[in-house]
């Protein structure tokens, strides 16, 4: 509470400090700002698969209300008809088919963008940040789109803005708007596996805004390895509920409180190596957040929004032998995270549009395995400035001082020139940097179930010591007067260059090359064996890698019933001290007749879990007279390296890399008595199964909804 009360405190003197300051900018500059742009039927969510509405703006980008074909950053726009008319439920259902985006099922279902795995992509709901991550995946799985009116997803460093985490982009899910003096919705629907989700919306509009969605989501879970006793996805029950409450206070003044919470419960039986008998495990989740905020228009052109955001997230997790009443393991984690902060938007004369901002950050973990907190303030500013009619400049940077890493500023500039009525071009460059997290620096974990320990960079010394003291340290594989120390933040340079060609109204297309590099990457390497056999690992801040690639979109509209979107991406993911080695001959394999080869910079497959090459396509047609539409969305994905298996510490053999695949799903909707619809579907239509490298996918899914509204 004390933490809490310092956030309001702060969050009230920095919002009368803005208010000062940005009213004064607005006075002097003597005009509302008028920024010269064009407009027309053109945009980047047409290219990217979303409707084309002239009144649609995005707003993760800059941090401003922009039109997706005004923004000068490579920008993905997934409306709620989408999210309807594609059936999803979850947040993964929806980003798994759209382009450019790849889901990595590694603790949970993890978002990769451009190469950069889960834990270089921020997530926010309504702009705060959602937290919660195990081993650096935050599971799209929790997180629900119902009640949810848009996603909007950066691609590249937006650190600028948002910080630690989003060194790949992010992710924004924006919650609807009340836009009815009273009204809603109710959707039921049931699957395969037992697969049930019931969701009731409802919205009243006026002076006083409120909405509040409730759902529950639950499954009977399934086991593509019946052999075996764990379940490959374990039954679980998942509820979920959102609140939203605006009022205006006058025409200038709202305030506005969301509220968001979940809790999750699952329940199976395990084996555990080297125990014997059966073990019943059960875990829950729960995970919530609040967020009052406060929008006051100074005047045309100038606005300030102070808020405090408050989230949690708690795990509990229980292991218990079956026939008698023995506990192998109960552990929780606890997560705190608090921000108060205040943004300002200043229009400077006819050119400019001024953001601002500055805040605190106070999150702390109390954990069975990871103890630790840390604060931290930033100051960000950011500046649309539109020199001549076709190019607009977008210079930023962002300063944050933390408390037990290094100060980071991180600068970005993005420019759009608009060479004409159909053709825009775009080229950013920006730096962005990543915390050490929590687990990294204070984590002390074993596997009850397998028996490996991984320890924090802070911890490594003291606890190698104790668990050599208790006789289970067979071998070091690292001195260990050399481990530990403090980490350093990882940080990224990043190069967007692309164009948007509309070259008539029903062909629109978008390319995007990206070049990212990251140093001071932090990585897990074994440093002692134990006498189970299993490893001790540590973290270590090593050299640098790279990921590069082309991103390629087109959308067809023959009709007004018909659209179509096909996409490619090409990747290569690398790192650079891999490469090195390769060139000085460092690196073997054993062949097949037990010789040592040294292995080629060809054989070398890359980072594990990236495609070089992966491709979607949705389709989408309706028939209005009759309120039917059908829905296709396909994705492929090519081969990717999967695990080391000769221990050369590379993928560099084909049986290191999982297979290339492809899924294919339908949806048709039928509308009925104008506002209700019957919904039927199928995931996964090809029924494709691989238990060890897609346990997500469980074969075909058949799916059946209703939806009743009111």
């Amino acid at each position: 509470m004390r933490a809490i009360r310092s956030v309001l405190a702060f969050a009230v003197g920095m919002m009368l400090l803005a208010a000062t300051v940005t009213g004064a900018a607005a006075q002097s500059s003597g005009e509302t700002a008028t920024p010269d742009t064009t407009a027309d039927d053109t945009s980047a969510a047409a290219a990217l698969g979303a409707p084309v509405e002239m009144d649609e703006l995005v707003v993760t980008a800059t941090k401003t209300y922009t039109a997706p074909e005004d923004l000068s950053v490579p920008v993905s726009v997934i409306t709620g008809e989408i999210i309807d008319r594609q059936g999803a439920t979850r947040l993964s259902d929806l980003l798994a088919v759209q382009p450019g985006l790849t889901l990595n099922y590694d603790h949970g279902a993890g978002l990769q963008i451009q190469g950069l795995g889960a834990d270089y992509t921020l997530v926010l709901v309504n702009g705060q940040r959602v937290v919660g991550r195990t081993a650096g995946t935050l599971n799209l799985d929790r997180i629900s789109v119902r009640g949810i009116e848009r996603v909007e997803v950066v691609r590249g460093p937006s650190s600028s803005l948002y910080g630690s985490e989003a060194l790949a982009g992010v992710v924004n899910i924006i919650t609807k708007t009340p836009d009815a003096k009273l009204g809603g919705e109710v959707r039921t629907r049931y699957g395969t596996h037992g697969t049930s989700d019931v969701a009731v919306h409802a919205e009243s509009g006026g002076s006083t805004q409120a909405s509040m969605t409730l759902q529950r989501y639950a499954s009977a879970g399934y086991d593509l390895v019946p052999e075996t006793v764990s379940p490959t996805v374990p039954s679980f029950s998942d509820y979920t509920a959102r609140a939203s409450v605006r009022r205006d206070l006058s025409n200038s003044t709202h305030v506005q409180l969301r509220g968001r919470a979940t809790h999750e419960q699952q329940n199976s039986r395990v084996e555990v190596r080297g125990k014997t008998g059966l073990f019943d495990e059960s875990a829950e989740r729960t995970d919530w957040s609040v967020t009052p905020q406060v929008t006051h228009t100074v005047r045309p052109g100038t606005k300030l929004t102070g808020s405090v955001h408050a989230a949690g997230y708690h795990t509990r997790r229980n292991l218990q032998r079956t026939d008698a009443n023995a506990t192998l393991e109960n552990s929780g984690y606890n997560q705190l995270f608090t921000k108060a902060d205040v943004e300002g938007t200043a229009t400077l004369g006819r050119r400019h549009l001024l953001t601002a901002g500055t805040g605190f950050i106070h999150e702390s973990v109390d954990a069975d395995r990871v103890v630790g907190d840390r604060s931290g303030g930033f100051v960000f500013v950011q500046d649309e400035w539109t020199p001549t009619k076709r190019l607009t400049v977008v210079p930023g940077a962002r300063l944050d001082i933390h408390t037990d890493y290094a100060t980071r500023l991180s600068p970005r500039l993005s420019s759009l020139y608009r060479l004409s009525d159909t053709v825009r071009l775009r080229a950013s460059v920006g730096s962005g940097y990543k915390a050490p997290a929590f687990r990294q620096l204070y984590l002390n974990f074993t596997n009850a179930r397998v028996g490996y320990t991984v320890l924090g960079a802070e911890y490594v010394r003291s606890e190698l010591a104790e668990i050599e003291e208790n006789g289970q340290i067979q071998s070091f594989l690292r001195e260990p007067s050399g481990l530990g120390g403090a980490l350093e933040a990882e940080r990224s340079l990043a190069f967007n260059v692309g164009a948007t060609v509309q070259p008539v109204d029903a062909v629109s297309a978008e390319v995007n090359l990206f070049h990212n590099e990251i140093d001071n990457l932090i990585d897990t390497q074994p440093v002692a064996t134990k006498t189970n056999g299993q490893q001790v690992f540590t973290y270590f801040n090593r050299g640098s890698v790279y990921t590069r690639g082309i991103e390629a979109q087109t959308t067809l509209q023959p009709t007004s019933a018909l659209r179509a979107t096909i996409s490619y991406t090409f990747l290569q993911a690398r790192d650079r001290d891999v490469l090195q080695d390769l060139e000085a001959g460092r690196i073997y394999r054993r062949n097949a007749s037990g010789r040592d080869v040294r292995v080629t910079k060809s054989d070398y497959g890359g980072l594990t879990g990236r495609s070089r090459h992966t491709a979607t396509v949705q389709f989408a047609y309706e028939i209005n007279p009759i309120g039917l539409t059908a829905s296709v969305q396909g994705r492929y994905r090519g081969r990717y390296g999967f695990a080391d298996l000769n221990g050369n510490g590379i993928v560099d053999t084909d049986a290191e890399y999982a297979p290339a695949h492809g899924t294919l799903a339908a949806v048709l909707t039928k509308t009925v008595f104008q506002d209700h619809a019957v919904v039927i579907g199928v995931n996964n239509v090809t029924d494709h199964r691989d238990a060890i490298h897609t346990p997500h996918l469980s074969g075909r899914e058949w799916f059946a909804e209703l939806k009743l509204s009111f």
